[in-house]
């Protein structure tokens, strides 16, 4: 079972060579720490290397009124972001693949795997830094747009040279060559804007294809009948869609799986079903779960809790 990180697991930060700042855990918990390192107000790069010995779940809260960009790039191994926001999937940062992600208030937990090394290198920028250097996001009828929050696309990295050069700097090379590392998160932060413009005009058209109004129309009927064993195919045969149509659809227009999309409901309806008084089976069988272990599960798996302790909680 994964160990969730508490904040005494975290050593001192420590102020390393020209400026960058390591935050590290405990050493029990295996080789992990992030390096940062602002080059500018707005523009921060970060090293993480995390080597844990068992599996470890940390928190992530940030709080902030303006939208952050995030580019992530997986030099090796693989880990995950869970946010906990309604209609959220998973975030899946990997090797040899770039992931961006734009948010403002964000919870969630990060997830890492014992036994496997994990090295990913990030560009930090919020949204100053786009008007400041005319850097569009993307380009609608010629006005600047700032990143929307909640955000996320993947490609395969491209620019594995300027990828690899920088990451060799952040990790090494910390004395020398501050205008380099600076050029070189300049010209990959245009490479990837680039790409995701074009994957925007893509993403665009495939929009205008879809039946919006279905997919609404989806979403009502799972609202509406949770406590049926829904399937995709049932559900895509009663709003007139087929399946890979609802998935792709839905991964478009809402950013998430009809199935977590269906899962984060019931588990929702559950804890307020739960906290008016109901017992676990009958919360379980009222949000379509057939048996209430399956339900239990599930349940903890998504609060991290179970769901007799929020029904006994009620009774006292």
């Amino acid at each position: 079972m994964a160990q969730r990180i508490h904040q005494d697991q975290y050593q001192p930060d420590i102020c390393l060579e020209s400026g960058w700042l390591r935050r590290q855990l405990a050493p029990s918990l295996g080789h992990c720490y992030t390096d940062r390192l602002q080059l500018e107000p707005g523009l921060s790069i970060a090293y993480s290397h995390y080597a844990p010995k068992i599996d470890i779940i940390e928190s992530s809260v940030m709080e902030q009124d303006t939208v952050t960009f995030s580019l992530t790039f997986g030099l090796s191994g693989k880990s995950c972001y869970q946010p906990k926001q309604l209609h959220r999937d998973e975030f899946v940062f990997e090797s040899k693949h770039s992931t961006v992600t734009t948010f403002g208030n964000s919870i969630g937990e990060r997830c890492y795997q014992a036994g496997s090394t994990v090295n990913q290198l990030r560009i930090i920028v919020d949204g100053s830094l786009f008007e400041r250097y005319q850097m569009p996001f993307s380009n609608e009828a010629g006005r600047l747009k700032s990143p929307q929050k909640h955000r996320h696309a993947v490609t395969t990295s491209s620019g594995d040279y300027l990828v690899q050069r920088l990451a060799l700097l952040a990790q090494s090379n910390r004395h020398e060559r501050p205008l380099e590392k600076h050029i070189l998160v300049m010209n990959l932060l245009s490479e990837q804007l680039a790409s995701l413009a074009q994957q925007e005009d893509l993403v665009s058209t495939t929009h205008r294809t879809l039946d919006e109004s279905k997919l609404l129309k989806a979403k009502d009927f799972m609202l509406q009948n949770m406590e049926q064993p829904l399937s995709l195919a049932y559900i895509a045969t009663h709003v007139g869609l087929s399946e890979s149509k609802l998935q792709t659809g839905f991964k478009m227009y809402f950013n998430q799986s009809p199935y977590r999309f269906l899962l984060e409901a019931r588990m929702l309806k559950a804890w307020e079903l739960l906290q008016s008084g109901y017992q676990v089976a009958q919360a379980a069988y009222a949000v379509g779960y057939e048996h209430p272990s399956n339900f239990s599960a599930a349940f903890r798996q998504f609060f991290g809790q179970t769901p007799k302790s929020i029904a006994s909680r009620q009774n006292h």
